[in-house]
């Protein structure tokens, strides 16, 4: 009997050994026989209907990939892997559960057939493609779904956090204004306004951050600025924070275009701050800015240690930069920001169609390069419907 055909007559054994052993899972201890097994019969209907169809060697190698066909529709997997989600289940358990339906549906079907013909092998290695095809739907929904979460949690948490910031800031400027009171409390509320600011601005990168992964990015609003005046703001700024740094400007060429102020200034500060941070504390920090015809490029230089390929792979994704670190240095990473600066940079220069970059060598330090080009990229705010508007 065909592996396929076998599935379909007995469908209810099968259903129940995946029963037995989703009950044993922590989340479905005390759940009912719907809740146990789920969208098992859709995702076994799917697995006997692509055991009939013909394939060619292809697509064979792509689906043991889990690189099947697409679809625009849900397919049963991933519907199950967003039950699997809303139930609790961990990764690992998701997994668990394809393991044991492979495991079930090749021991029933050896128990009463005889594999021994070339089609029953074949049979067999459609099986297993099938399965580590539905396997791998499963799992890219349900961490799709999972890091949605984290990053809707971490927007929540930075929008929440803003509110008691915003009112710790103001009272350190009340105090400052106030100069009844004796010069060490003034100095304890300069002290107290700085750390605001510092914290207003890893709060705002940790909003950039979940935002970003939450929808289409960073969002932009093009609009004709002069990008000279916000570099000369931005480095005048970096030297009045850091008086002890020595910050060289070189602006050269048109810096006149469309692009988001704000965001490009925050760009410039991000580079400037990850410098400083990293730098020798002796060492010039070069920042310069070309314009030329088609684009403008944003130049920081710095003297440091030398980076190995590997880590300026991982620079601009925070998530990965932490994940590949030795346990040592994560812990003692707990103690120091988050580092997402330099991936609001990749996101903010991606919003505006441009291209980020580093190297980094014994001649020239680490370089860091921004690339934004003279075109207004896709707005982001309804701002097509006004321009047409206004023309009208």
């Amino acid at each position: 009997m065909k592996l396929s055909s076998f599935i379909l007559a007995h469908l209810e054994n099968i259903l129940q050994e995946w029963e037995d052993f989703a009950s044993t899972l922590e989340p479905l201890v005390n759940a009912n026989k719907k809740e146990l097994r789920d969208h098992a019969v859709a995702v076994l209907k799917v697995i006997a209907a692509d055991l009939d169809t013909p394939q060619g060697e292809h697509e064979s190698i792509a689906k043991s990939k889990g690189l099947g066909p697409q679809s625009n529709d849900d397919t049963a997997a991933e519907i199950h892997a967003a039950d699997r989600v809303a139930a609790g289940f961990t990764g690992e358990q998701v997994m668990a559960e394809y393991r044991a339906l492979r495991s079930s549906v090749l021991r029933l079907w050896a128990s009463q057939v005889d594999v021994t013909t070339a089609g029953d092998i074949q049979d067999m290695v459609r099986f297993n493609e099938a399965i580590d095809q539905a396997q791998t739907e499963s799992m890219s929904r349900y961490a799709k779904m999972l890091r949605e979460a984290q990053h809707l949690f971490l927007a929540i948490l930075g929008h929440d956090v803003r509110t008691p910031l915003g009112a710790i800031s103001m009272g350190a400027q009340v105090l400052l204004q106030d100069q009844t009171l004796p010069s060490k409390a003034l100095k304890v509320g300069l002290r107290i306004f700085n750390s605001s600011k510092r914290m207003d601005a890893i709060v705002r990168d940790l909003l950039d951050f979940s935002t970003s992964h939450l929808g289409d990015g960073i969002p932009v609003d093009p609009y004709t600025v002069d990008l000279a005046e916000i570099c000369h703001a931005v480095v005048e700024e970096a030297r009045t924070f850091h008086p002890d740094r020595k910050i060289d400007l070189v602006i050269e060429g048109d810096l006149t275009g469309a692009w988001d102020g704000a965001r490009v200034a925050q760009v410039f500060s991000n580079l400037i701050s990850n410098a400083i941070q990293h730098g020798k504390p002796e060492s010039l920090i070069k920042v310069s800015m070309r314009g030329l015809p088609g684009e403008v490029i944003y130049e920081v230089r710095n003297e440091a240690e030398l980076i190995p390929p590997a880590k300026l792979r991982t620079l601009f994704d925070p998530v990965k930069r932490f994940a590949i670190r030795p346990a040592s240095e994560r812990v003692a990473s707990r103690t120091q920001n988050l580092g997402l600066g330099l991936y609001v940079v990749k996101q903010i220069v991606t919003a505006h169609e441009g291209k980020v970059s580093v190297s980094s060598s014994e001649d020239d330090g680490v370089v860091f390069s921004a690339r934004l080009p003279r075109v207004i990229p896709h707005r982001r705010n309804d701002d097509q419907q006004s321009d047409l508007a206004q023309q009208m």
